[in-house]
């Protein structure tokens, strides 16, 4: 297990990192190259070479070119994030799968280079600082991505808990009225898999389920007066989580398919359980 630092979009980080953490990836910019799975880079002066051409003029292809290889290359599942946001460490990532190149919609924030990850409970600090305090030997403060000083600090502070820390953050409004309109004409049960918690966990889930936007509240540009019965549906959490692993979020009916193709050829229990 490594540990890295990451420096969140150069003009709007912390809304970058508000971005990453509903989607699970973390980003990072140099779109133009393409993806580098098909590029037949073999280390990072192809990649500073792809990057000179496809953004000219550029002047910081030399830090690009180390910081997406380490990205597509050296970055290993299981490895830490720690994401910087306008000089301050607001939270750290577990990678959980391979480099992904992204076009159009799936992109954050025009950044396409990107890896599947999960928002954890470290805090940041702890791990920074038990790392040394420094990007390790060989690797450069002012790339996008460096990997940080090995430590045999490091793995106590991935567990310690109880740490506060501020994020700064945008937030955007959701109208609580709507969300019972919704849930009013459409009955507290999943739309996709028809879980209802009320039903199964009594009064302890009485009344609880997610209400999903079908089109992200965060991609319109201002406010805007929501219908609750067109624009809102009730999901349970985990498929909500599956209607925003892609961008623009997977549509309920498509959820619907899934889901009953998979019941009925009882493919979802079809992985051993331990």
């Amino acid at each position: 297990m490594s540990v890295w630092r990451l420096i969140a979009h150069h003009e709007d980080a912390e809304g970058a990192i508000e971005e990453m953490k509903p989607r699970s990836r973390i980003a990072i910019g140099w779109s133009r190259v393409g993806d580098l799975s098909k590029a037949g880079v073999s280390g990072p002066p192809d990649i500073t070479v792809l990057i000179s051409k496809a953004h000219h003029p550029i002047e910081n292809s030399h830090l690009g070119g180390p910081s997406l290889w380490n990205l597509y290359h050296h970055m290993q599942i299981g490895d830490l994030v720690i994401l910087n946001a306008n000089g301050k460490r607001v939270c750290v990532f577990e990678v959980v799968g391979p480099y992904i190149y992204e076009a159009d919609s799936g992109q954050i924030m025009g950044y396409a280079h990107q890896r599947p990850a999960c928002l954890t409970s470290i805090n940041p600090e702890d791990l920074w600082n038990s790392s040394g305090s420094a990007v390790a030997e060989g690797q450069n403060i002012r790339w996008t991505l460096a990997k940080c000083s090995e430590s045999t600090k490091a793995k106590p502070a991935i567990y310690k808990e109880g740490s506060r820390f501020s994020v700064i953050s945008t937030a955007i409004e959701r109208n609580p009225l709507a969300r019972a309109a919704c849930i009013e004409y459409y009955g507290c049960k999943c739309n996709v898999c028809s879980f209802d918690f009320g039903k199964v966990f009594g009064e302890l889930g009485k009344g609880y389920i997610h209400v999903h936007h079908h089109v992200e509240v965060s991609s319109r540009a201002a406010e805007y007066n929501v219908n609750p019965i067109e624009d809102l549906i009730p999901l349970c959490p985990n498929c909500h989580a599956m209607a925003h692993q892609q961008r623009p979020p997977v549509p309920v009916e498509k959820l619907k398919e899934i889901h009953q193709q998979a019941m009925s050829n009882n493919s979802y229990m079809d992985s051993p359980r331990k």
